[in-house]
């Protein structure tokens, strides 16, 4: 099963750090921001070495995937809590939060930035200007691209999966992107605009089971898998992977 965060982290992050900070003494707080600043700033370092002109595809090409290797560093820094191993009780607490924030405005924030620059200068990535390759790495930026709202919140750039799910459909059918690369997306933009999802691939996890949320048919849905080439659903794979996960939340 491939697995992808991709529920709004940002209050999850906000609210740890906030009500672990507020119980900790400035120098607890200061040890834990110098390792996520260092961890992060030496992550960040692939991407702020390159230095890519408009027309140069090839080094546009090599930045986007270094995005994507940062997006996915990030993801597993707090899906494995790795970074805050050495941290216990409410400094842990703040340790996994901040880690959640770093990822939001140090990695989704300019990779969704300067995705759209990209975007602007030559439409979405895809072949024959980009490889397949690029293409994922750009779908990974998009489904996990976030803004800032009017009120000063970061959210889900929904706008922005809602323009390129055509040609995410267009990649599928012709082989550059899978099934699960079109559905996760479609999903997605339909719980966030308060709609069921129709395939069933994005879950809550709670107390190691897998909660799907308001289904379009809950009998239709191998169904509609099948007609994008997916695989049957079967709910117990995805109560297994819950099961496995040391971080509640979206999966």
């Amino acid at each position: 099963m491939r697995k992808v965060v991709t529920g709004s982290i940002t209050g999850m992050a906000l609210a740890l750090a906030a009500s672990a900070v507020a119980q900790e003494t400035p120098a607890a707080q200061a040890e834990v921001n110098a390792v996520i600043e260092e961890a992060f700033t030496r992550q960040l370092e692939s991407i702020a070495t390159l230095n890519c002109a408009d027309r140069d595809l090839d080094c546009l090409s090599e930045e986007l995937i270094a995005r994507y290797r940062v997006d996915q560093w990030a993801r597993e820094q707090f899906s494995s809590n790795a970074l805050c191993a050495d941290f216990v009780d409410e400094q842990a607490e703040m340790c996994f939060g901040m880690v959640m924030g770093a990822t939001v405005f140090r990695v989704d924030m300019p990779n969704t930035a300067r995705l759209k620059e990209i975007m602007d200068l030559h439409g979405w990535p895809e072949p024959p200007s980009f490889s397949e390759d690029v293409q994922i790495a750009a779908w990974y930026l998009a489904q996990h691209a976030q803004i800032i709202d009017e009120t000063g919140t970061s959210q889900w750039d929904v706008a922005l999966a809602e323009s390129i799910l055509p040609e995410v459909r267009e990649a599928v059918e012709v082989n550059q992107l899978t099934p699960w690369h079109y559905a996760a997306m479609f999903d997605r933009i339909a719980r966030n605009n308060g709609e069921p999802q129709r395939y069933a691939t994005q879950i809550m996890c709670s107390n190691g089971r897998a909660d799907f949320g308001e289904l379009e048919d809950v009998q239709r849905v191998t169904e509609f898998r099948a007609e994008i080439g997916m695989d049957a659903f079967v709910p117990s794979a995805y109560d297994s992977y819950c099961a496995s996960s040391s971080v509640p939340g979206e999966a």
